[in-house]
C-alpha cells in the first residue's frame, strides 16, 4: 500500500485555487505537513496565508506570495497551471478528498513511529514497559490528531443535535449520564461522559466502597450497540494500587450478594441462605458483567493506558475507568510531588476524553482536618491540591459522622459533599452505610430514624 496520493493532492489544490471560499470546507480537516509532497505543502501554506490576510488565493496569487517569501524557484509558475490543466476542480469531492490526505498523513505518521520503535526498542537505558507505553502513547497520539476535525460551530448548527439527543433521552432512548446507583446523586450531580470525578475522604469513610459501587452500577446500566449490530454491556476497569484481587472481589461479592463481608473474608459463618446469594451471585455475574480489575502497586498512566488499549480493542467501549487512589500511583514519587501530582492528573482527565467515559479518581485527604472541630471535609483538604482542584469536573467528599463521634445520631447514614460541579448543582447528598456488606445505599429516613419511632399504642 502507498502511503500516499499525488493525483488527490493535486485535485484538491487545483479545487481550492479555482474556487471562490473553497478552502473553508477543509481548512479545520487538514494542514500543510499532511500533504506528502513539499511542493504542495508550500502551496497550501501560501493559500492559507493569504486567505488570512483576507486577499484571493488563485494560482496568480498564489504565485506571487512564493515569489515574494523566496519560494519562487520551489514551486514554479508552470507547475501550478500543470495542476490546473491536469487536476479536476470540484466542489462536491472537496472534503472526500481532504479526508484521504488526512488519512495517508496518519499512515505516514503510524510509520515514521514504528520505524523509530526499532531503534528505540535496541536501546538498553529504558525499561521494556516503559518503551512500549511510549510507543503506544504516541501511535494513539496520531490516530487522536484533528479527531473532532469540524472545526468551530455555530450555535445555530449545534441545535439540532441538541434536540436530537434531547428527545432521545426523553424518550429514554439513550441514558444521557453514566448512573450511579444513588438517585440523589444522580439527580444532584449526574455523572457524564469525560467527568474527571475525584472522591475524597478520610481513611474508613469507605471511599474504596462508594467507588466500587459506583462501578458497580456502571457496569450493570451502561450498554451500547457495536459495529455488528450486537447489544452489549460497557466494560467497567478499576485500577486498584492499594488492594489485591481477591480484597476487591471480596468486597464485590459481599455488596452484590447481601453476604456479611466478614463471613466472606473468613469462610465462617457462612449460612446456607448465604451460599444460595453467593451462587445466585456467581451466575448473573459470571458471563455478561464486564468489569476488569487490575492490582498493582506503583502502576503509571502509562501501564493503565496499555490496559485501558487492550480492553478496548477485546471487549469494546469502556463505560468508566476508576483509579484507587491518586498519591499513591507511580510515577509521583520525588521531590517535586505537586508538579507531578499534577501531570498525572491532567493524563487522568485526558482518559475521559480519550475513551469517552467518566474517570473515578479516589483522593486522600489532609490529616489536618482531624484537629477541627468540624470534621467534615473541604477543598483546601485535598492534598497537594492545586491540580486536582483545576482538573476535576466534580469533586464529591464522604463523611460518616460516626466515624468521630460513637454516640452520634446518625448511624449507617453517609453524607456525599458536592463540593465542586461544572454542571450542576453543589451541596450534601445523604446515603445510606451498610458497613458489613461493603455498600451503600439510597438513603430512606424512615429506615434510619426508626429508634425515633414510638411503639405502637404508647403515650410518646
Amino acid at each position: 500500500m502507498s502511503f500516499y496520493n499525488m493525483d488527490i493532492e493535486k485535485a484538491l489544490l487545483a479545487s481550492i485555487m479555482s474556487i471562490e471560499k473553497s478552502l473553508e470546507h477543509v481548512v479545520s480537516k487538514i494542514d500543510a505537513n499532511d500533504f506528502a509532497a513539499s511542493k504542495h505543502q508550500l502551496i497550501f501554506q501560501a493559500i492559507k496565508a493569504l486567505a488570512k490576510d483576507g486577499l484571493p488565493y488563485d494560482t496568480v496569487m498564489v504565485h506571487d506570495w512564493l515569489a515574494t517569501n523566496n519560494y519562487g524557484d520551489d514551486v514554479s509558475d508552470g507547475y501550478l497551471a500543470e495542476i490546473l490543466s491536469t487536476s479536476p476542480a470540484t466542489l462536491f469531492n472537496l472534503v472526500a478528498y481532504a479526508d484521504r490526505i488526512l488519512e495517508l498523513s496518519k499512515y505516514r505518521a503510524i510509520n515514521r513511529v514504528l520505524l523509530q520503535a526499532q531503534d528505540e526498542l535496541k536501546q538498553a537505558d529504558t525499561r521494556l514497559d516503559d518503551k512500549v507505553n511510549g510507543i503506544i502513547e504516541q501511535l494513539t497520539a496520531v490516530i487522536d490528531t484533528n479527531k473532532s476535525g469540524s472545526g468551530a460551530r455555530s450555535v445555530g448548527s449545534l441545535m439540532d443535535d441538541f434536540f436530537t439527543n434531547l428527545q432521545a433521552a426523553s424518550k429514554g432512548e439513550v441514558m444521557p449520564f453514566s448512573p450511579t446507583g444513588f438517585i440523589d446523586l444522580d439527580n444532584r450531580s449526574p455523572i457524564q461522559n469525560g467527568d474527571l470525578v475525584v472522591v475524597g475522604a478520610r481513611p474508613s469513610m469507605g471511599k474504596t466502597t462508594f467507588g466500587q459501587n459506583i462501578v458497580q452500577s456502571m457496569v450493570r446500566d451502561s450498554f451500547y450497540t457495536d459495529s455488528k449490530g450486537q447489544y452489549k454491556r460497557k466494560a467497567g476497569v478499576f485500577f486498584s494500587l492499594e488492594m489485591t484481587d481477591a480484597s476487591v472481589m471480596q468486597r464485590f461479592m459481599s455488596s452484590m450478594a447481601g453476604v456479611d463481608l466478614g463471613a466472606v473474608r473468613s469462610g465462617m459463618n457462612v449460612s446456607a441462605d448465604d451460599w444460595a446469594n453467593l451462587n445466585n451471585t456467581v451466575r448473573d455475574y459470571s458471563k455478561e458483567y464486564p468489569m476488569f480489575i487490575e492490582s498493582g502497586s506503583l502502576i503509571t498512566y502509562h501501564q493503565m493506558r496499555t490496559t485501558l488499549n487492550k480492553i478496548r480493542n477485546q471487549h469494546g467501549e469502556i463505560g468508566v475507568i476508576m483509579i484507587d487512589y491518586l498519591q499513591i500511583m507511580g510515577g509521583i514519587d520525588g521531590k517535586d510531588r505537586v508538579n507531578a501530582l499534577g501531570e498525572v492528573t491532567r493524563h487522568l482527565k485526558a482518559f475521559g476524553k480519550e475513551f469517552n467515559c467518566p474517570v473515578l479518581l479516589l483522593s486522600q485527604l489532609n490529616r489536618s482536618l482531624e484537629s477541627r472541630p468540624n470534621k467534615r471535609p473541604i477543598m483546601s483538604d485535598l492534598r497537594e491540591s492545586g491540580a486536582i482542584e483545576q482538573e476535576a469536573d466534580v469533586i464529591m467528599f464522604l463523611y460518616r459522622d460516626e466515624v468521630y463521634n460513637d454516640k452520634s445520631k446518625d448511624r449507617g447514614v453517609a453524607e456525599v459533599i458536592i463540593a465542586k460541579n461544572r454542571q450542576g448543582q453543589v451541596g450534601t447528598v445523604r446515603l445510606g452505610f451498610e458497613g458489613r456488606y461493603s455498600r451503600f445505599t439510597n438513603y430512606i429516613p424512615m429506615t434510619n430514624d426508626l429508634d425515633a419511632i414510638p411503639e405502637f399504642g404508647s403515650k410518646s
